[in-house]
């Protein structure tokens, strides 16, 4: 492996080690052209600011990095969409998300987690099994799946597909080898393809035969402003499976570790079960699954005494806001019983993320449940975790674990 490589990969190892730097320059632009905001305060007022948004207006364009400026497979999505499509698009998935919706899936979720912690633990030898693929994944994957109607045969091969997808479109690495790139472009267009075949079938059978689930009611919406077309339709049921599962899994993978890493907080968790809810939004802050967003500016905007021009995009470093010791005290460190400070970690703004209370919900449930049920669990790789040479996505690619109840 050479020089660069090695830095890169122990830069994904452990991000949170440059983000001081990132914090004391405030705004800074790399050599393509993109902003860095990495203090708390700065990433919020951006997120929340309407001068910035997703897309550059018509004659700024030329301001954005190459890789943006390229045709993007999901650009009628609301992850990358401004209003007033994004409203009225937004409009129609808010009451699937409403939280009386999400909290009556409690005992659903709980009955899940219940099932895949007996299948992990029993008859197994030594009682080892792989955290993400076994236990972290199917959970989110099976309730954003059922949310959406998809059958339970086709849930495996849906999640690959959606995996596949996120691995490039997320976004690479700078410096990442070109032939490599072009590799996983190209597997990440066949995935969409893939993906996009399988919705149009899918699309047809809610058409013949109605049932209740997200996929059919947005099928069947009409506003003032009309229904989706098919491709609104088709981009944003692909954007709700993969935000809908991606990143919680690295949510719960992420926990794993850091109380692994912190066993007096552990410790503290396991004997206080009401420290649950706060230590989830500790577990966000500490090392968030989603580590930027990107918003490209729709006027030109001063920051710090610098000028971000029309059409330019900052990326909004949440892993660098979310320790941030002007907010967080002690803001390295993780505390499960910290007074309750919200992170960035679900952005903000008009794109906030629309899952993130049945993301917090799943997760608590299943940590609280492996936990409790699985006294004597162990990771038993943490030494040498690897993590996706991904700046935007984060959680440990394997997490062994060995336990019995």
């Amino acid at each position: 492996m050479d020089e660069q490589a090695e830095l890169m990969k122990r830069h994904f190892q452990n991000p949170y080690a440059s983000y001081s730097m990132v914090r004391g320059q405030r705004l800074f632009k790399d050599a393509r052209g993109m902003w860095y905001v990495g203090n708390f305060q700065d990433v919020d007022a951006i997120l929340k600011d309407k001068r910035f948004g997703k897309k550059a207006l018509p004659g700024t364009e030329h301001r954005l990095p190459d890789i943006r400026r390229e045709a993007q497979a999901d650009e009628l999505a609301i992850l990358n969409i401004d209003p007033p499509d994004h409203t009225r698009i937004r409009g129609l998935l808010t009451k699937a998300f409403s939280a009386p919706r999400i909290e009556a899936m409690r005992p659903t979720i709980r009955a899940l987690v219940d099932s895949l912690v007996d299948g992990l633990t029993a008859g197994r030898s030594a009682g080892a099994f792989e955290v993400m693929r076994e236990f972290a994944f199917p959970i989110p994957a099976t309730i954003i799946s059922d949310m959406l109607g998809i059958p339970e045969s086709d849930r495996d091969k849906f999640a690959k597909l959606s995996s596949a997808i996120i691995e490039f479109g997320s976004g690479v690495a700078p410096g990442q080898d070109e032939a490599a790139i072009r590799a996983r472009s190209a597997r990440a267009k066949e995935a969409v393809t893939a993906f996009d075949g399988y919705l149009g079938g899918l699309f047809e059978t809610k058409r013949r035969a109605l049932s209740d689930d997200l996929t059919t009611a947005l099928i069947r919406a009409e506003d003032e402003q009309g229904k989706l077309s098919e491709q609104e339709l088709r981009q944003n049921v692909r954007l709700l499976f993969m935000a809908g599962h991606e990143t919680t899994v690295n949510l719960i993978g992420n926990a794993l570790v850091a109380l692994y890493n912190h066993p007096a907080e552990l410790a503290k968790l396991k004997a206080d079960s009401t420290l649950w809810p706060q230590a989830v939004e500790e577990f966000l802050r500490f090392d968030s699954s989603v580590q930027q967003l990107p918003r490209v500016a729709q006027a030109d905007v001063e920051i710090g005494g610098q000028t971000i021009l029309a059409g330019e995009m900052v990326v909004c470093v949440l892993g660098s806001a979310n320790r941030d010791p002007g907010v967080y005290e002690h803001a390295e460190a993780l505390d499960v019983a910290r007074p309750f400070v919200r992170s960035k970690s679900f952005g903000g703004g008009a794109h906030f993320c629309l899952g993130a209370q049945l993301a917090r919900i799943e997760t608590e449930i299943a940590l609280e449940a492996l936990l409790r049920r699985v006294p004597n669990l162990e990771l038993t790789n943490l030494a040498e975790l690897e993590y996706p040479l991904n700046p935007f996505f984060r959680g440990p690619v394997r997490l062994l674990a060995r336990g019995r109840r």
